[in-house]
């Protein structure tokens, strides 16, 4: 896989952006408000943990008090499709504008699924959601909701970016992550079949970062087992630089568009994992099924302009 390098040095050209973005009060969504603060963009974010979101700001405005550019908390459920509508509304009614969205907000397993203990009684009821909700549900109600908003005023093709924090099991199967993976696979499957029409027909770069473990409250049941097995770790920071890095360089080497990339991170280092996907398609899937998939690719396009013909 080609290697993504995460670059801070390159943030400065986020000051005076408009960033929306869910999560906030903790981990990697914490650090990713921390970074843009410092840099001077306007943040606007939504985490269900008020208080903690709360003292997220004090100590940043206590840390720079002369810092004029807006940080607000908004309250928020990532289930809600209000609340999501209510984090743009917000930073739009600011600023006129917005720039980047970056979905991050997530959960993940409080039970087993499967659990042993299931009996012909006790499978009665039906089990909770909310990973389902928070994970999936939610990230394409900001994704819908983005896609609006960034575009609006954008008539000069100023660059605009909708970035979504997966996990190495958006792409992997990982053992116990009974809900939480396919809800991850889910976003890999939003990105993989919104890219097209984001970028071509909208001017929206979308990426997506999917990072292994991370040493956070999320990743703590797991995290002696990384460390026994001498696993690489991600630390918060490390994703952020990664999900920042893709909102700041708005051009890859080659001069075109840095959109449609999928970076996976592992101990700190990125690679992106779509574009070796893409170009070994051949081997596989074969040399025909390759050449025909992309032949659909071509055929759907945008995936706007066609219709069923048969009831």
């Amino acid at each position: 896989m080609p290697p993504y390098h995460r670059d801070p040095n390159s943030f400065g050209a986020l000051k005076d952006q408009v960033f929306v973005l869910t999560g906030g009060a903790r981990g990697v969504a914490e650090s990713i408000v921390r970074y843009l603060f410092a840099v001077g963009a306007h943040v606007f974010f939504g985490d269900i943990d008020q208080a903690g979101s709360d003292k997220v700001i004090a100590a940043l405005r206590a840390k720079n008090p002369s810092a004029t550019n807006s940080l607000m908390a908004i309250p928020f459920d990532a289930r809600k499709y209000d609340d999501n509508l209510a984090l743009f509304k917000a930073a739009y009614k600011a600023h006129g504008r917005i720039d980047h969205a970056i979905s991050c907000a997530a959960v993940t397993e409080s039970l087993n699924w499967y659990d042993e203990s299931l009996n012909l009684d006790t499978i009665e009821t039906p089990p909770p959601t909310v990973i389902i909700d928070v994970n999936f549900t939610g990230v394409l109600y900001f994704a819908r909701i983005a896609a609006v908003f960034l575009r609006q005023g954008n008539e000069d093709g100023k660059d605009k970016s909708l970035t979504i924090v997966g996990s190495i099991a958006s792409f992997k199967e990982q053992a116990g992550l009974f809900v939480y993976g396919p809800t991850k696979h889910g976003v890999m499957g939003l990105f993989r079949s919104t890219k097209s029409l984001m970028s071509k027909k909208y001017g929206i770069r979308i990426n997506m970062v999917n990072p292994s473990h991370v040493n956070t409250i999320m990743g703590s049941a797991v995290h002696d087992l990384w460390v026994a097995h001498g696993l690489p770790v991600n630390e918060a920071y490390h994703v952020a630089e990664h999900v920042l890095t893709l909102a700041s360089t708005p051009k890859k080497a080659d001069g075109t568009a840095a959109t449609g990339i999928a970076v996976y991170v592992e101990g700190g280092e990125g690679w992106d994992i779509e574009e070796d996907l893409d170009k070994t398609g051949h081997l596989w899937m074969g040399e025909e099924m390759s050449r025909n998939s992309a032949k659909i690719d071509i055929a759907l396009g945008t995936g706007v302009s066609w219709k069923p013909t048969k009831e």
